[in-house]
């Protein structure tokens, strides 16, 4: 805390990177989502960034991290910049992210108009973190085109993802029960659209005929019905939907 001031030195830190911050300088924003991080009393407000802001959400196992791979591949190409601020598990020991995204992401992470963050969870419900909010914000101001926030793993109590962002995209795969665990889960609630991934196995059109089957039953707001994509991530086949999906639903939200 400064004396003079009242403030403290990690506001001050942060309020000295934010009249700076630009998608040009990662150090920058990194060292700012570490100091909201770690001090959840540092709150960062919405700058009204025009990024499209996509949560990626499913069960473990289904592809998430893959899709999200595809997605940077296919936007790169198109000139658009993004970032990705994926949430871990928290190591009960350290408290840091226990996966590392990073890693997976490896192709991308030499790409400067790619900024990719593994997030800890820190055993925050919800499939995200506790100060997600203000590092979306952060990573909007820094002026990226697309944010993509991948969750942990979504479960009856982790569809918290759809307050931060303007287009939930639920992966799903064949093969695991994902049509019946998302109805009980309330991801037909939260989903704006449907992916369902390794479209190239066994099961992947029933899953996708069952989710449409789902939706028909639900209610659903007038001016966005909820879709079903098949789609393989690993081999990019599906890929031009999904964005073109991502797209039109941003157009509504906007």
């Amino acid at each position: 805390m400064n004396s003079v001031t009242g403030v403290s030195n990690s506001e001050q830190e942060l309020q000295t990177l934010l009249s700076s911050l630009s998608r040009n300088n990662t150090r920058e924003l990194a060292r700012a989502i570490s100091l909201v991080e770690n001090d959840s009393t540092l709150n960062v407000t919405s700058a009204n960034s025009p990024a499209r802001i996509v949560g990626i959400t499913g069960a473990p196992g289904v592809g998430k991290s893959t899709t999200v791979n595809a997605l940077i591949t296919w936007l790169r190409a198109q000139g658009k910049s993004v970032a990705v601020l994926a949430v871990d598990p928290s190591s009960p020991v350290s408290g840091g992210a226990l996966l590392g995204d990073r890693i997976r992401l490896g192709e991308h992470f030499l790409d400067s108009d790619v900024f990719i963050r593994s997030i800890a969870s820190r055993g925050h419900l919800g499939g995200l973190s506790a100060t997600i909010a203000s590092i979306i914000n952060l990573t909007g101001r820094a002026g990226f085109d697309y944010i993509f926030v991948e969750t942990v793993g979504v479960g009856q109590s982790e569809v918290e993802v759809m307050k931060y962002v303007e287009t939930v995209v639920v992966v799903l795969a064949p093969g695991m029960g994902d049509g019946i665990q998302a109805s009980k889960a309330g991801i037909l609630e939260i989903g704006d659209i449907f992916l369902v991934n390794k479209s190239d196995r066994d099961g992947a059109r029933e899953t996708a005929r069952e989710l449409e089957g789902s939706l028909h039953l639900s209610p659903q707001p007038s001016e966005w019905q909820p879709i079903v994509l098949l789609g393989a991530m690993e081999n990019s086949v599906g890929i031009s939907e999904l964005v073109a999906s991502i797209e039109k639903h941003g157009e509504i939200r906007k």
